[in-house]
């Protein structure tokens, strides 16, 4: 197994900036800026087709920031997919994922919601799965009015944000019980509570020199829990939850050179044996590369994934 090479140079890149770095942990600030800063200059070219509202989702004591995505050529009419960004539940916004969003509109011809929940530090878990299951019952009281069905609301993220679409389904089918469609989840998080040499992907991968490192995982889930929360609570570790078999039809996308690269595998296992496993792409590219608009491999990779979605829609009558 070999890197795709454009993602090699664009790691080399990487690797020597981090080189010319002082070696000091930055704020969360710092932290937040690189990130936006790294996502909107690697995002690639924006579609402009997508037709773009902006949104206030009413929570009890907030608003959630939110972006109604309809594509030129709409499709899929009926349905919808719910899209939770990613960044270590800490870091990202609707503009970091804004071009990748519109990518996979246009491309797969459905209408996306795209969510800015609360990040943490400032608002730890459970503040942002909240906000995703708030933005999921305003799909379905708004169903009629947006001229899509319940049935055919699907959930995707990436990263983090593939954590909180895994947990908000295990919600939506055991609290909430509105019926979510399918999941799309991206390089997800899936087990902050067991050490790293449990995955060997997390030693092989995990050093820093593939984007994504330990300490990164460590201290973003520190930011997510507070003093009083467990890091095996299986809303936050979602790997850990003991039955998935009330999981909606999931597909799973992976980066071969990604620290979570074996969690995604021990879920594709999971549920490929209930019968629940969609679909299993994995590409020779490093963890967040869907978002890296830039390379062609991110391309390719949303363009099987509207296509996939686009049928998987098509298909639920």
């Amino acid at each position: 197994m070999s890197m795709d090479q454009a993602t090699a140079a664009l790691l080399e890149q990487f690797n020597q900036q981090a080189a010319e770095l002082q070696p000091h942990k930055p704020t969360i600030e710092a932290s937040r800026a690189g990130a936006r800063a790294m996502f909107l200059s690697l995002a690639g070219d924006s579609d402009p087709g997508c037709r773009v509202e902006t949104l206030q989702l009413a929570a009890t004591n907030h608003l959630v920031p939110a972006r109604l995505y309809q594509p030129q050529q709409l499709q899929v009419p009926d349905a919808i997919v719910l899209f939770l960004h990613g960044g270590g539940w800490s870091l990202g916004d609707l503009d970091c994922y804004d071009a990748l969003v519109r990518s996979l509109c246009q491309q797969s011809g459905v209408r996306f919601l795209s969510v800015e929940y609360r990040l943490a530090p400032d608002h730890p878990y459970p503040a942002g799965l909240d906000d995703a299951s708030l933005a999921l019952r305003w799909l379905h009281h708004q169903a009629a009015e947006l001229g899509i069905s319940a049935t055919k609301i699907a959930v995707m993220g990436d990263s983090a944000g593939g954590n909180l679409a895994l947990a908000l389904s295990i919600r939506a089918s055991r609290s909430l019980h509105l019926p979510i469609a399918a999941q799309y989840l991206i390089y997800p998080v899936l087990d902050v509570h067991s050490p790293h040499d449990a995955y060997p992907s997390r030693l092989q991968f995990g050093n820093g020199d593939y984007l994504l490192a330990r300490s990164a995982i460590d201290d973003t889930r520190n930011w997510y829990l507070t003093d009083n929360e467990r890091s095996d609570n299986p809303e936050i570790s979602p790997l850990l939850q003991s039955q998935l078999d009330d999981l909606p039809p999931t597909s799973l996308l992976l980066a071969n050179f990604d620290p979570l690269l074996d969690e995604g595998k021990v879920l594709a296992e999971r549920l490929q044996a209930l019968g629940l496993l969609q679909r299993l792409d994995s590409y020779d590219s490093i963890h967040a590369f869907v978002s890296f608009g830039i390379l062609p491999i991110s391309q390719h990779a949303r363009s099987q994934l509207a296509k996939q979605l686009r049928e998987d829609l098509l298909a639920i009558v």
